[in-house]
Parts: structure tokens; sequence; C-alpha cells
């Protein structure tokens, strides 16, 4: 069964204060109780204090010294609280009793030898009795008991009893309510963002939720939403251009290869030119086959399965093995590759499929763009926290407007564009890569010296 939220805080607003309240009727009445019954007891002590000087104790009986005692307005009078007074031997017979006991008699526990306070009834009406066993030479000779009225008190801890009962129900049940009042009041504010949410999607993302500056959780609420919403949208928006670039890129090509056969078509060729047709027409396709690659590559790049298949990494090895795969265009280019012995020593914990698609792309950048007969260093810079690994070749120098640019899909650099051909898609690859990896990239580039460094946390 669903149930609103405001009822939800509506019943556990009630169920809180049913437990608070249940635990303070609780105290109060056990704390009336025990103050109404110390009071008894206070009195009955007392008495007990006066009377067993009264007493003479024998080996086979005990008896009041002074038999007028017996005529004092307590024993012969009902007041509020009225008192009792009966001797007994040790076998419970009755020695003696106060007049206003009249033929009741008092309630003796002979087998308990010490003593005690206890309720009893006396012909339907609660008394509160002490029990003071009487001794002879540390033998038991009889047992006096002194009673007090308990029915007053009764009456006032039943009255108060019903009264918490009758007061539990309703205490509840305005609880309820109240709090399913303030529920509907503080909830309102949240029906209206989620109201104004629901009003927003992909051809109105421009909205907003009104944030109103009083720093409670519903400010925190309302501008993480928004930024949320600002997340979508850019990603909206850079999906919309990434597709746009992606449909441009891929037109591109299949244009000249549709163009070229249409030529063809026109009149017969030689042998030669179908062959010279085919062969272009099959490196259009391998372009296009590597542009799709990297895209699939970007599609695929997430966090949400990044933490599967994390392994130790020596980063050399790693690197050795990605420049021997880039042995003949560093021949072809009379390049001098330098790698830092340091790196040896330099092992990361991460998915190596991730890693190596970094390092891959960022080392056949600066194979592709350094100078012929030029130098290519990987070096490590140990720091406070960690260390970098730093990828530095020797070639065009790269802007500083092109280096806040250079990590989207599909953006080349115009000095770079002339060197080489490609889609501009192995850096946007690097980026998605290192930020799922959580790993901090830097460029730089004066000098004729551009460096890319890598951050690893130890």
């Amino acid at each position: 069964m669903k149930i609103s939220i405001k009822n939800r805080i509506a019943f556990y607003s009630v169920l809180g204060i049913a437990t608070l309240s249940l635990g303070v009727f609780i105290a109060v009445y056990l704390s009336v109780k025990n103050h109404s019954l110390s009071q008894i007891d206070e009195k009955l002590q007392f008495e007990a204090e006066k009377h067993i000087h009264e007493v003479v104790t024998k080996p086979d009986t005990v008896y009041f010294v002074y038999k007028d005692e017996w005529l004092e307005r307590e024993h012969i009078e009902i007041e509020v609280y009225p008192l009792f007074v009966e001797l007994v031997d040790k076998n419970g017979q009755s020695l003696d009793k106060s007049p206003n006991l009249l033929n009741r008699h008092l309630n003796f526990d002979l087998y308990r030898k010490e003593t005690f306070i206890q309720n009893y009834k006396l012909n339907n009406n609660s008394i509160r009795q002490i029990q003071i066993p009487l001794k002879h030479s540390g033998q038991i000779a009889g047992y006096i008991g002194i009673a007090a009225s308990f029915g007053d008190t009764e009456l006032v801890l039943d009255a108060l009893l019903d009264m918490l009962l009758i007061i539990y129900p309703i205490l509840l049940l305005v609880t309820f309510f109240t709090s399913k009042l303030i529920s509907n009041i503080t909830i309102k504010p949240i029906t209206k963002i989620a109201n104004r949410v629901s009003e927003i999607h992909t051809g109105n993302l421009e909205k907003r939720i009104k944030v109103v500056e009083n720093g409670d959780e519903l400010q925190t609420l309302s501008v993480a939403i928004n930024d949320f919403l600002d997340r979508i949208d850019e990603g909206l928006k850079r999906e919309k251009q990434f597709t746009a670039d992606a449909s441009h890129q891929l037109r591109t090509p299949l244009s000249v290869i549709k163009g070229n056969l249409e030529i063809l078509l026109r009149k017969p060729r030689t042998e030669q030119e179908y062959k010279r047709e085919a062969e272009k027409a099959i490196s259009k396709i391998d372009e296009m086959t590597n542009a799709v690659e990297k895209l699939l590559i970007l599609a695929r790049l997430n966090k949400s399965n990044i933490h599967l298949n994390f392994e130790n990494i020596n980063l050399y090895l790693l690197l050795e093995k990605l420049f021997t795969d880039y042995k003949r265009p560093i021949l072809s280019k009379n390049l001098l590759l330098n790698i830092d012995k340091n790196l040896k020593d330099k092992t990361v914990y991460l998915k190596r499929s991730f890693l190596s698609l970094i390092f891959d792309n960022l080392i056949s950048n600066a194979v592709k763009y350094a100078n012929e007969k030029s130098k290519i260093s990987v070096f490590s810079k140990d720091v406070d926290n960690g260390f970098y690994v730093v990828i530095q070749n020797h070639g065009p120098e790269i802007s500083v407007e092109d280096i806040e640019q250079i990590f989207m899909p599909f953006y080349r650099n115009k000095d770079h564009e002339i060197l080489e051909k490609g889609y501009g898609l192995g850096l946007a690859i690097v980026k998605k890569a290192t930020e799922a990896l959580d790993i901090p990239i830097e460029v730089t580039s004066e000098n004729g010296i551009t460096s890319f460094s890598l951050f690893f946390e130890t």
C-alpha cells in the first residue's frame, strides 16, 4: 500500500510522540505512586519506631507496657490515615490490637523473618502494612503489625491513571492532524519544485528552479537540481555538437567515395584508373573505420565499470611496449627516444585498458608531430603526494587558445592539421579516460617543446 509522504510524516510524528508521551505518562504515574507510598511508609516507619519501644518481649509472649496507648485518637477515630496496630505471637495468634480493628485482624506472613512493607486488603479496604519481627535472645517471640488506610491514595492513583488513559489517545489524534497540517505546509515548496521540474524537458532546458535564499535544505535542493539541469543541458549541447561533427566528418569521405564512383560509371576507364580509384575508396573507408572505432571508444568510456579489473601496472614496461608499436615511424623520422629509468620503480593500481588508451594516444601524437631528428622524452617528477609522468616532444607549438580546445572531439589545430590528417578524436579519448581514472592532465607548449603531464597519486 502506497502512503503519501505527508501521511508518513504524520505517522512517524505520532509514533514518536506516542513513545515519548507513553514514557512520560508512565514516569508521572510511577512518580506520583511512589511519592504517595513513601509518605505512607514514612508514617508507618515513624509509628513503628514509637510503638516498638512500648512492647515488652519475653520468650513465649509479647505485650504492650502502656495499655493507655490504645486510647490515643489515632487508634479509635477515623482519620485521613487511620492506623491499625496488632500484636501476635510467633504462631500468629493475636495477643493485642488497636480498638479500631474491632473484630478484624491484620495479615501476617510468619515465613518472613525480616521487616517488610506490603499492601493488603482489610474487609475489602486497601491498607498498607509494615510487619516487624520481635525477638528475644535472637529468637522470634512474635510480630507487630502497623497498617494505614491506602484507599484514598488508591483512588487518587486510579483517577490519575484514568485521566492519563483518556489524554493519551486524544494527544495522539491531535498530534496526527497537527503533523499532517505542518507536513502540508512544509512539503508545499517541495511540491512546487516537483511541478516546476515536471515542466522542464529537452525543448526548454534553459528553465530553472527558483532558488529562495533562506539557507535551508530547500535552497540546497533547488541549487542541486539547477546544477543537475546545467550538467544535462551542457551534456545535451555537447552531444548535439558531437553528433553534428561526427555526421559532417563521416559524410565527407562518403561523398568523396560516391563522387569518384559516379565518375567511374560515366564512361569506360582503363584498368589502372579503376584500380587507382578503388585504392582511394579503400583508403577513405579505412579512415572512416578508424574514426568509427574511436567514436565507439569515446561512447564506451565511462565510470560505471571503471573499478572492474584493476591491477598493478609497471609504467616503464607499459610505455616500453607501446613505443615498440611505433618503432617504424620513430626510425623513419630518426627520432631519439629517452624513457626515464626511474619509471621502472613506478607502479600504479588502475585499469590497464584505460591507461593504455591514454599513453597510446599521447605517444602517437608525440611521434606524429615531432620534428625529424628530434627527441621524445618520457620522465617522472616526484611531488609530495604523488608523481607526474611527462611525455615531451619537440615540434610545432600549441597556442594557449588551442590548448583550451584540443581535448574537444573533432577539434584540429590548424598548424598540426597541415602536417598530419586526422579526425581530432585522440585527445578527446585521452581526456575522457583520464577523467574516468581521476588522473589530472596538464599541457604546456613553449619554445618548441610540448609536454603532456599526468599526475598519479600515491
